[in-house]
């Protein structure tokens, strides 16, 4: 089994931002031409700048978003666990309306800040000018969290025998995320030299504790994308799932990994885009946002993501000054090597397309079911499982002859419906995952051999179950009825006028 970082342990830290001038509390995604690009921290998402918990916030990559921006003195920085992210979020707008001594002390805890102007202002409170006591999130003393990884402790005369050297990977920002945990996005020259053999290749790194307490490096080198492993973390790969793996990338459904402690984690399988290299995530730890590129995913959708499927969706562009957005079609699924959500793009996502054409085809040709356990459906039971709705059907026996009744639902792709009974019905409800039944209307007048029944064919009642017979009260109207009927024949006859009798000519 590769030593490779566990991605199911790490911790993640999301970055907030509190723009001074708009008054808001965000979400930090990124830069884009000087602009700080945002987005609502109370709506899961999985475009979010995301940290190792271990992490140093006054790293490289955080000197290089503060360098980027156009006008940064208008933002204060926040580090917040990401399980708690909405719920502070929520705190720290809260504060910004309605500001207090507590709220601000809260803020306090979490925010960060450049180490040029922590130091800078450090230095100014330690000479306050007169007048100066109002006090501010900015003005209490500053986090300074630690690397995952001490750098003293890693063997760099090792490292150095491998081709590589500290100067390089400190410069091009590797050791950087080495540090906080991660496998870094670059690859870097690795030789090695075995007694008389000699290798080279390109690899990503990361970094590892080893029992000792060393810190060591871990090499991801390039591998073949078509010698894929078998097992992976316990589970044996189908032809179906290293297909998948090989073409698009991701396996595309949630398998059972069994992880280095003993136990059983559902899991999602990626391959590394770059190093072919597989990855795994806790499929219990997936976030899919509520939104993404001007699209609003559905229940049906995240559902969908969650359980590691490739969605087609339309989405839309960045619109343009005096243009409106234009409307596209692209797949997404979720990546367990980037650890979120990704549009998949050229052969993968013509794979993905392929897919999604096939089994719209399919459901084009796909009728809706016409009976249920022997039981016929009306029109219009048919037309309201077709539009997504419910429908109650009674009169249903089990194997010992026993009725029972229930509801049943239907989704294009089904061969069958699903059936519900009463209580899960009423649950499902109650929590908006299913409409409002209505009733399978079915009249019964057949006997048993699947033949119109004379004797009660003319009734224009619902008949009881089982019922092959009119009843005594039944049989009464059925008579006083056809009295009725040859009462007013024979009236009818009464009323004709008789024919005049022509007069026998005289002789």
């Amino acid at each position: 089994m590769d030593e490779r970082p566990d991605n199911s342990q790490q911790l993640m830290d999301i970055l907030l931002v509190m723009d001074q001038e708009k008054k808001t509390i965000q979400a930090v995604s990124g830069v884009k031409d000087g602009e700080l690009q945002t987005k609502n921290p109370l709506e899961d998402n999985n475009d979010l700048l995301r940290v190792d918990r271990h992490g140093d916030m006054f790293s490289n990559f955080f000197s290089n978003l503060w360098n980027q921006l156009k006008d940064p003195t208008r933002f204060h920085f926040f580090r917040v666990p990401e399980e708690d992210v909405q719920r502070v979020a929520a705190d720290f707008q809260q504060t910004m309306q309605n500001p207090t001594p507590e709220g601000q002390a809260r803020m306090a805890q979490y925010e960060v800040q450049h180490p040029a102007l922590a130091q800078q202002q450090g230095e100014q409170q330690a000479q306050p000018a007169a007048g100066q006591q109002q006090q501010h999130p900015t003005d209490a003393p500053q986090q300074q969290p630690q690397y995952k990884y001490d750098v003293e402790k890693i063997d760099w005369n090792s490292l150095a025998n491998l081709g590589i050297k500290r100067e390089q990977i400190e410069q091009n920002g590797m050791l950087d995320q080495m540090l906080r945990g991660f496998q870094t996005d670059k690859t870097v020259r690795v030789y090695f030299n075995l007694d008389s053999i000699s290798h080279a290749n390109d690899s990503q790194l990361s970094l590892r504790e080893a029992p000792d307490g060393r810190v060591v490096v871990c090499s991801h080198g390039i591998l073949d994308p078509q010698k894929l492993q078998q097992q992976f973390f316990g589970h044996t790969f189908t032809k179906e799932d290293s297909d998948a793996i090989k073409t698009a990338g991701n396996m595309g459904r949630i398998v059972e990994l069994t992880n280095r402690a003993g136990e059983k984690v559902p899991s999602l399988v990626s391959r590394n885009q770059k190093t072919n290299e597989l990855a795994s995530f806790p499929a219990d730890k997936v976030r899919i946002p509520a939104e993404k590129n001007g699209h609003t995913f559905t229940p049906d959708e995240v559902a969908r993501l969650k359980k590691g499927e490739a969605v087609v969706c339309k989405f839309q562009t960045k619109a343009k000054e005096g243009q409106k957005p234009k409307t596209y079609e692209a797949p997404v699924q979720f990546n367990a090597a980037k650890m979120q959500l990704e549009l998949l793009f050229n052969d993968r996502a013509k794979l993905a397309m392929d897919a999604h054409k096939e089994l719209q085809k399919q459901i084009a040709n796909q009728e809706v079911p016409k009976t249920f356990r022997k039981q016929e459906l009306t029109e219009k039971s048919q037309t309201e499982l077709a539009g997504g709705g419910t429908v109650k059907v009674s009169g249903l026996k089990d194997k010992n002859g026993k009725p029972y009744q229930g509801y049943i639902t239907w989704q294009p792709g089904q061969k069958y419906p699903a059936f519900m009974f009463p209580k899960d019905y009423k649950t499902a409800l109650e929590e908006g995952r299913v409409k409002p039944a209505v009733e399978n209307e079915v009249q019964v007048a057949v006997n048993s051999e699947g033949k119109t029944n004379e004797a009660t064919k003319s009734l224009k009642e619902a008949l009881q179950s089982a019922q092959t017979r009119p009843t005594g009260e039944q049989k009464e109207q059925q008579d006083r009825k056809q009295e009725q009927k040859e009462d007013k024949k024979q009236k009818q006859e009464q009323d004709k006028p008789k024919p005049r009798q022509r007069k026998a000519p005289r002789l």
